[in-house]
C-alpha cells in the first residue's frame, strides 16, 4: 500500500506549440498538450496559452509530430532484439521494434523495402494490410528509406503514395504488434510520437495515376516530408509520454 510520501509526483503536462500535427481529425492544430502519458489535447495556439498556463511550454516551432515509425522485421531471422540497438532506433523516429522475418505474418505481409522488392500496389488494391522494416541491415535503418523503397524505387506501376507507405511504416506494424492504432494523433491516445526537425511538407505522391492531393486543410490530408529531399532528423522521440531521444532539449543546431 502507498502513502502519500511514496506515491511518485505526476509529471508536469507539457505543451508543444508552433507545431504541424500528423492528423486526419485535427489537421488544423499548432499545439499539442501531452499529460499523464496520454495526448490530452489538440487545437489552436492562442486556446492553448488560455487552456493550459501552467504547462511546460515546448517550442516547435515548424516541426511535424507524427507516429512514430515501427520496424516489424527488426530481425531478419527472428532473433532476440539487442537492447542496445534501442537509442539508435529512437534517433530515427522508431518507437517500437519487433522481431521476426519479412513475409506472411498474422494475416499480414511484412516488407523490408530497402533490400526487397514487391509489387505494393496490387498488393495495396488487393486489400492486403502491409507493415514495413528493416530486415535486420544496418542500411535500412532510416525508416523513411522504408517509404522511398516502396514510393520512388518500385516500377512505376507498382508504386503506392507517400501517405499510403507512411501507414505501412506505422500503422501497419502497430496492428502486427496487436494495436488498433489509427495512424495519426488524436486525443485519448497514449502519448507516443515524434517531433520530426521543419522540412518542406508535400502531399504530392509518386503513384501512377495521382499527381497530388489538395493542400487545403479541409480535406483532412496530413503533410508529409518532402521525400526528394532526404530524411529528417528525429527531434525528439516519445513514447507513453516518456522521451526517449532529445536533440530538442540540446537545441536544433
Amino acid at each position: 500500500m502507498t502513502t502519500p510520501d511514496t506515491v511518485p509526483a505526476a509529471s508536469a503536462p507539457v505543451l508543444y506549440t508552433g507545431i504541424v500535427l500528423y492528423s486526419t481529425v485535427d489537421p488544423e492544430a499548432a499545439a499539442m498538450l501531452v499529460a499523464d502519458g496520454l495526448i490530452a489535447w489538440t487545437g489552436p495556439e492562442d486556446s492553448a496559452a488560455v487552456l493550459f498556463p501552467e504547462a511546460e511550454r515546448v517550442d516547435a516551432t515548424g516541426c511535424l509530430l507524427t507516429p512514430g515509425f515501427v520496424d516489424a522485421a527488426a530481425t531478419a531471422d527472428g532473433s532476440a532484439l539487442d537492447p542496445a540497438d534501442d537509442a539508435a532506433a529512437a534517433a530515427s523516429g522508431i518507437v517500437l521494434r519487433l522481431p521476426g522475418p519479412t513475409g506472411e505474418r498474422d494475416g499480414m505481409r511484412v516488407i523490408a523495402p530497402v533490400t526487397e522488392s514487391a509489387d505494393f500496389l496490387d498488393l495495396t488494391i488487393s486489400g492486403t494490410p502491409l507493415a514495413l522494416g528493416s530486415g535486420g541491415v544496418p542500411e535500412a535503418a532510416d525508416p523513411w528509406e522504408w517509404l522511398r523503397g516502396a514510393t520512388r524505387r518500385p516500377p512505376a506501376e507498382q508504386r503506392i503514395s507517400d501517405r499510403a507507405a507512411f501507414l505501412a511504416a506505422t500503422r501497419g506494424g502497430r496492428r502486427l504488434a496487436g494495436d488498433r492504432h489509427p495512424g495519426d494523433l488524436r486525443t485519448g491516445q497514449p502519448a507516443t510520437f515524434v517531433v520530426w526537425e521543419p522540412w518542406d511538407l508535400t502531399v504530392q505522391s509518386k503513384a501512377t495515376g495521382v499527381d497530388s492531393w489538395s493542400t487545403d486543410p479541409r480535406s483532412r490530408t496530413p503533410l508529409l516530408p518532402d521525400l526528394d529531399q532526404g530524411s529528417p532528423r528525429a527531434l525528439r522521440t516519445i513514447v507513453d509520454g516518456r522521451i526517449v531521444h532529445d536533440l530538442l532539449g540540446q537545441g536544433r543546431g
